[in-house]
């Protein structure tokens, strides 16, 4: 009987099980929760430390950088050690990471702090991301549902911080990222490695296309990563404070979640490509309202979040599927989403800070323009 065979069967080695995802989407959760409170933390710490705008960007962008060092760790070890034991050790380091960022006052400690907890972050974020697309039964809607349980935990995190009060700041981040620890702890379905495989059935015109997508991937992480970061920063130069910065941070980023749910409503209807191609395109309008509006530009940016929300996700998707049996191609997708975060929130800090708000519209501007034209030009070429 259907009911029987069901009731007894046993996962295969490769297969997420519905606790070990619950455990991997309440971690992922917390980390997005943890990641977005860096866009309130970077006036916080300007201020605790004594810091000029683009100096506490450097902060950041060490924590960026090393991401990219957790993510390689993974790759390169990742057939000699199972995916839960990179998790549960990366998140690990995590959290030692931002203890520091949180409690130390000197300069140096605090970047060496970022450089560490991104090392711990990058490993375990690239763990999960293979377990949600690469698992024997990885979905489309799964991806999405891990997603916007991230972009939950996005907008939590700044709202937190807005409603809590700024020195509550050591308190949130410290708790989130410990909930991550927790989850972890209980992960099951997770004991595979990721294994090297023979890469020459990607085509010269495949890695090409591949090429291209990270490309629209690095641009569309620099804009949104430069949004959440920045909009805090904006508010507080304009003589508000940072607890009413953190809290517009949080409306972005509650667009930003209501999209990725939308994300999921639209992955039962509709193919990756088509979503982002219809999501990028849309972010066009919103923007546009908040560089003509000059005194509503905070909410034409947070609008902007819910069509950038659905992306990620399904760009993740998009390459699983165009990639099967080559896990490298995941791997390359967050270093991708890790570079643009890397690149361009300290250079748009440093525009913020010499030619003000319009200047680092204008920027955002051009980090659009690019990502639209490559993820539509893969969507012309690589959509079948």
């Amino acid at each position: 009987m259907p009911g029987r065979e069901r009731k007894n069967h046993i996962p295969d080695s490769r297969e997420l099980t519905q606790r070990g995802f619950i455990c991997a989407a309440i971690a992922f959760a917390m980390m997005g929760f943890t990641s977005t409170c860096w866009g309130p933390m970077l006036p916080w710490i300007a201020d605790r430390s004594e810091l000029s705008i683009s100096r506490s960007g450097l902060v950041l962008a060490g924590f960026t950088l090393h991401t990219l060092g957790g993510t390689l760790i993974v790759q390169i070890f990742g057939p000699r050690r199972d995916l839960i034991w990179f998790i549960q050790h990366g998140i690990i380091i995590a959290l030692i990471g931002f203890i520091g960022v949180v409690t130390l006052r000197d300069p140096l400690l605090l970047t060496l702090s970022g450089c560490f907890a991104g090392l711990g972050y990058g490993a375990t974020g690239i763990s999960l991301l293979q377990l949600f697309t690469r698992s024997s039964n990885a979905s489309h809607v799964r991806m999405n549902l891990a997603s916007a349980a991230t972009g939950f935990g996005a907008l939590i995190g700044p709202f937190s911080i807005g409603t809590a009060g700024a020195s509550k700041i050591p308190l949130i981040v410290i708790s989130a990222i410990s909930t991550s620890f927790i989850a972890t702890r209980f992960l099951t379905g997770a004991k595979w490695r990721v294994e090297k495989f023979n890469h020459s059935s990607q085509t010269p015109e495949n890695r090409i296309r591949l090429a291209i997508i990270l490309l629209a991937v690095i641009f569309y992480s620099g804009l949104e990563n430069s949004i959440g970061a920045w909009l805090p920063t904006i508010i507080r130069t304009s003589n508000g404070t940072l607890e009413a910065g953190a809290l517009t941070s949080a409306f972005f980023y509650l667009f930003f979640s209501l999209g990725r749910f939308f994300g999921v409503f639209l992955s039962r209807y509709a193919e990756p490509h088509s979503i982002i191609a219809m999501c990028i395109l849309a972010t066009l309008a919103p923007f546009s309202f908040a560089i003509l509006s000059q005194n509503h530009t905070s909410l034409g940016l947070a609008i902007c979040g819910f069509f950038l929300g659905p992306i990620f996700p399904n760009s993740s998707s998009w390459i699983a599927r165009k990639t099967p049996g080559f896990p490298l191609a995941t791997t390359v997708l967050m270093l991708s989403i890790m570079l643009g975060g890397f690149i361009f929130p300290p250079i748009l800090g440093f525009i913020l800070e010499s030619n003000g708000t319009t200047g680092y519209l204008y920027s955002l501007a051009v980090l659009l323009v690019l990502s639209t034209s490559t993820f539509s030009y893969s969507y012309i070429k690589w959509r079948a």
